[in-house]
């Protein structure tokens, strides 16, 4: 069989750069570099010879899960929301529960053995899981090949709040409990969106799920704890921003180094993505351009390599009762991913793409040499008690308040082509006074929020 384009000599990168400066009449390359806030140089082409090895793909999964949250208050309200957003399309549903609930009110006619599940705990974990074992045994169902996991994340508890939900001892105990829950498909949650949400770059994000997650292992490993008990898998819980191309780089690094950690422990498990797209550039004025933010964010999840996906409501910020249309949009936007789209129909579509590629593989390089470097400060819990994680993230934060207000940072409908006559605000949000708080919590923030356009002089 004749191969196809033999009579084409290939180029090189050198070849390609003399061309370049030639069409721009000998503009220096380097002007060409784009540096980014995440300290990687980006060139403005790549070829074969910017891979050093053959790379392979990430995944081999091509669907996701479609998901929804739900906070649950009232067991019977939540219960109808869910069965709506089942008949709706959604795939994957998400509990909130602050303390104990009703659970057989709750998943009233969920089938549970057919859809995936996360619970969300902070407390009582003996009660739930009494409730959860006697539904599994009332409707004779295989807890085994149940697709349910619990999130009781006692470090993203520590991060966001600056205490722990009993004490450092009884919380990492917890830990143990939940990881040998006999219908808990997943076993081990590693909640990462708040490090997205706060401002923090694509390496800091990734060194702080890294260390966050080896602390879990590390404690395990000190209490004798069987890895082979986490065989079904880990889940990452993470956020996905608007850089599109760097949000997928993002996603895949961080299954290499999940993998790469997993390794040091001897610990083979699958690693599975739980991705919600991002609220740090969620604006509430001209609350439909968050549309255009969200559907990028999550094309970004899926080629990424999630395993299930979030996709947050447009008027998520906004002190909305009606909430019908975001609520349908939020899961249509994936629908129309998979049935329109077909990004559920090719696995890790960027495998092969050098600049993808290349994106990878310095992202996941510069983030394990950060998150070394953290481990030799004591690790995650230690770096949080010393502020370290807390001052890194609150300048980068500070510098992307700075770009939205200079304009650098595009952010439509909020610095860019800005609707003078909408008038809507954020609705404020309770902040707690944690009692016993150790440490400065590390806060989400809005960028929108944080820029106060000038005011429009009235023409004379």
């Amino acid at each position: 069989m004749q191969k196809l384009f033999t009579e084409f000599k290939s180029t090189t990168a050198t070849q390609w750069k003399e061309q370049l400066v030639k069409d721009l009449k000998g503009v220096d390359f380097k002007q060409l570099i784009w540096h980014t806030d995440n300290g990687l140089d980006i060139n403005p082409f790549y070829t074969k010879e910017d891979l050093q090895t053959e790379q392979a793909p990430v995944f081999t999964h091509s669907d996701w899960n479609i998901g929804f949250n739900i906070k649950v208050t009232d067991e019977k309200t939540a219960n109808q929301i869910a069965l709506e957003a089942l008949n709706g399309g959604v795939s994957c549903l998400s509990f909130c529960l602050d303390g104990t609930k009703n659970l057989s009110v709750l998943l009233k006619d969920i089938l549970i053995e057919h859809i995936a599940v996360q619970f969300i705990l902070n407390n009582n974990i003996d009660a739930f899981e009494k409730q959860l074992n006697a539904i599994i045994v009332e409707r004779k169902l295989n807890s085994d090949s149940l697709n349910s996991v619990i999130n009781y994340d006692v470090l993203a508890h520590l991060a966001e709040q600056g205490s722990w939900l009993a004490n450092k001892g009884d919380d990492l105990n917890e830990i143990v409990k939940v990881a040998k829950l006999s219908f808990n498909t997943y076993k081990l949650v590693v909640d990462g969106t708040l490090y997205q949400n706060s401002g923090a770059n694509q390496v800091t994000e990734l060194a702080l799920i890294l260390s966050h997650y080896n602390e879990y292992l590390n404690y395990l490993t000190a209490t004798k704890f069987d890895f082979a008990q986490l065989k079904n898998g880990v889940q990452i819980n993470v956020s996905v921003g608007s850089d599109f191309f760097g949000e997928i780089a993002k996603l895949r690094a961080l299954q290499k180094l999940i993998a790469l950690v997993n390794s040091t422990y001897n610990l083979v498990a699958p690693v599975f993505l739980s991705c919600t797209t991002s609220q740090l550039t969620l604006a509430a004025k001209d609350v439909h351009t968050n549309l255009l933010r969200s559907t990028t964010e999550a094309m970004s999840a899926v080629i990424g390599g999630c395993s299930a996906l979030y996709v947050t409501q447009f008027d998520e910020l906004l002190d909305s009762k009606d909430r019908n249309l975001s609520v349908r949009m939020a899961r249509n936007q994936q629908i129309i991913l998979k049935e329109e789209s077909y990004l559920n129909k090719a696995s890790d579509i960027g495998a092969g793409s050098y600049y993808i590629e290349s994106l990878t593989e310095q992202l996941a390089t510069n983030a394990f040499e950060l998150f070394k470097a953290w481990e030799g400060k004591g690790g995650f819990i230690a770096c949080l008690e010393q502020g370290i994680i807390q001052k890194e993230i609150n300048q980068q934060a500070e510098k992307l308040k700075e770009k939205t207000a200079s304009g650098e940072l595009v952010i439509i409908g909020v610095n860019k082509y800005i609707n003078a006559k909408d008038q809507s605000s954020a609705a404020k949000s309770k902040h707690e006074n944690t009692p016993g708080k150790l440490f400065e919590p590390i806060k989400a923030i809005h960028l929108a929020e944080s820029f106060v356009p000038e005011p429009i002089n009235a023409k004379s």
